[in-house]
């Protein structure tokens, strides 16, 4: 099928998680660990369960500057966001296939849950790959990916949903929450052999 948009998730789909991973595993239980004297271990604990009361559909649950500003950290985000940006990998085989559906003149577009200001330090020179960047949190003042910010793209975008395709690795938020707008997705499921995976997203994209 012909697609009038592709949309891909970042972290986990196009590449690796390290540089959220350092943040939201590493950095902020060190700060909090900081603030309330605990263990980092402690801390660990302590914002999982401050996570779970959250959810995944409140912002608070994504914002890193919400918990900089919760925990009173003094260092400024966008530096923080600099000293992360060595952790993170674009995958060079979805570059590749990213170049050539580009090459293809297929419309390619980004679609997180993740901050604009970590999107764009996560592409790098892959930015140019992509036609828009949508972030639920920072463009639609939405946690995660509801059904309603693919319905809200596609209004952007000026497409009728059941022209795109979104790709990423999360059932809920990339499939399930697509589907429920109208689109079409794919499972990015990183349990499957990455070799297969890939060559079954080409004979549905290509």
């Amino acid at each position: 099928m012909e697609y009038a948009l592709i949309s891909f998730d970042l972290q986990g789909t196009l590449t690796n998680s390290a540089f959220s991973d350092e943040f939201w595993m590493e950095m902020l239980p060190e700060l909090y660990a900081k603030k309330y004297a605990v263990s980092t271990e402690a801390a660990k604990r302590s914002l999982k369960n401050i996570f779970e009361k959250i959810g995944v559909y409140d912002p608070r649950y994504y914002s890193i500057e919400y918990w900089l500003k919760e925990l009173g950290v003094r260092e400024n985000f966008h530096d923080l966001v600099l000293r992360m940006r060595h952790r993170q990998e674009f995958y060079r085989d979805t570059a590749e296939l990213l170049k050539g559906l580009r090459a293809l003149g297929h419309v390619l577009i980004i679609s997180s849950s993740t901050t604009r200001q970590c999107i764009e330090v996560e592409l790098g020179d892959h930015r140019v790959l992509f036609d828009r960047v949508f972030s639920s949190l920072d463009d639609c003042s939405m946690a995660g990916k509801p059904p309603e910010f693919y319905a809200r793209i596609a209004q952007e975008m000026r497409i009728h949903p059941r022209a795109a395709l979104h790709v990423g690795d999360s059932k809920e938020m990339d499939v399930e929450n697509a589907t429920s707008a109208g689109w079409h997705s794919f499972y990015f499921n990183k349990d499957t052999p990455r070799d297969a995976l890939l060559a079954e997203l080409k004979r549905t994209l290509l």
